[in-house]
């Protein structure tokens, strides 16, 4: 395990331990972040890439599709999160943390701030995109089918969506312009 302090030392890392994972936490607006991915996949092609964004560093959907990344996670994110994302790097997937997903679903003028969703109305609507019904849905998170529709409803009428497809078109849209590709790993 190798540990860089500048985005610069990444590559040389890279190259010397040939990992078969890499974690790296990185702010977009860095102007060295744009082209890591295509200088790491130089070194390895087969390597996943698993980049830890800065909330705060105003990223849209076009900044994100330019890392070319395997995983997306936010800065602070749970163990349990960065162990999903790596193992699903791991298996060949992609995966997007839900609350990337969020900050790029949702408007951010002030206005619009009482239509946001909340971390696990977010969570809910990534999990249906993932094609899990309401009964798997409150096992997973622990609460009721009850409560997992209630999430569901709320997420329909802050998106002005009709359908659990309409959902996970969106979503799955959403994906695709991050270059994930792939809707399971949302």
């Amino acid at each position: 395990m190798a540990n860089c302090r500048r985005t610069v030392d990444v590559v040389p890392h890279v190259e010397r331990h040939r990992p078969d994972i890499v974690i790296v936490g990185l702010d977009i607006a860095d102007w060295q972040t744009a082209s890591l991915s295509f200088r790491l996949r130089a070194c390895n092609s087969a390597l996943g890439i698993i980049f830890i964004l800065q909330p705060k560093s105003g990223f849209d959907v076009e900044d994100i599709r330019e890392l070319d990344a395997d995983g997306l996670l936010l800065d602070g994110v749970s163990h349990r999160c960065l162990v999903e994302c790596v193992t699903a790097v791991a298996a060949g997937r992609k995966w997007v943390d839900h609350k990337i997903l969020q900050h790029l679903l949702m408007p951010s003028a002030p206005h619009h701030a009482a239509r946001t969703l909340t971390g696990r109305e977010a969570e809910v609507a990534s999990l249906v995109a993932r094609g899990l019904r309401n009964k798997s849905i409150a096992t997973q998170l622990h609460v009721s089918e009850g409560t997992v529709k209630m999430h569901l409803h709320h997420v329909y009428e802050k998106l002005h969506l009709g359908s659990r497809a309409e959902l996970a078109w969106t979503l799955g849209e959403a994906a695709d312009h991050l270059g994930t590709g792939h809707k399971s790993g949302l």
